[in-house]
């Protein structure tokens, strides 16, 4: 039945699955690390806005922001960013720089994400146009500079965001028969359409496959690190 722990035990299913991700390889804990807090941090952020016209989920705190936000964030920043290596058997090689080189590669990063937000934020509430197309126009446009500049990476890319839709898949399934009712107890569905595909929103199928699009080559593509196997 839904309650104000809905929230949180959808987030924790999120968390047990970073944990197993984090426990498989000792290589990739460095980066699982790193893109979790980014996407921790960002998290509460973006729900400030989604709160808006997506979904309003009741929190253990009665806030609109919650521990939840964080803890969902961390956790598919995290998995989203290694699926594709886990699950393919690869490894980033990363080439030692001189420390101007490393400086630039950080800037270019920052601007990479950086573009994130300020789309995000500025078609909500400059163009006004709802949350859910919002995030969409903020994740593919970053994505589109990485394809741009790293051609290498577009497989990793897109085998993410399917794996971090399947993983999506697999876990809303688990919350919805655990906590029957949690979407129709949450979405906004007035505001963003009601299309429901096995029992999940489309929007959601289409958020996390966009997600793993971005997050999956991004640390490759900060630090201009090879995908090769673990082998070699």
């Amino acid at each position: 039945m839904v309650n104000q722990y809905s929230y949180l035990i959808g987030s924790l299913l999120f968390v047990v699955v970073w944990l197993l991700f984090f426990f498989w390889r000792k290589d990739t804990r460095k980066e699982m690390l790193i893109i979790s807090i980014i996407f921790g941090i960002a998290g509460p952020l973006a729900q400030i806005v989604h709160i808006y016209d997506w979904w309003k989920p009741l929190t253990i705190t009665a806030t609109n922001l919650g521990i939840e936000d964080f803890l969902f964030g961390f956790a598919i920043g995290g998995i989203s960013s290694v699926v594709y290596e886990h699950l393919f058997n690869k490894k980033v090689k990363i080439k030692k720089v001189k420390k101007i080189k490393e400086e630039k590669r950080n800037i270019n990063f920052f601007l990479t994400i950086l573009l994130v937000p300020i789309i995000f934020i500025g078609s909500f509430f400059i163009l006004g146009i709802n949350s859910f197309i919002s995030s969409i126009l903020a994740l593919i446009a970053p994505t589109i500079t990485t394809y741009i500049k790293r051609k290498d990476l577009i497989k990793d890319s897109i085998i993410s965001g399917f794996l971090t839709m399947f993983i999506m898949f697999i876990i809303y399934q688990m919350i919805e028969l655990i906590v029957p009712g949690f979407f129709e107890s949450f979405w906004l569905f007035q505001n963003i359409g009601h299309l429901i595909f096995l029992k999940i929103p489309l929007e959601e199928y289409i958020w996390f496959f966009l997600l793993g699009l971005l997050v999956g080559p991004l640390y490759e593509y900060w630090k201009e690190g090879k995908l090769i196997n673990v082998k070699d």
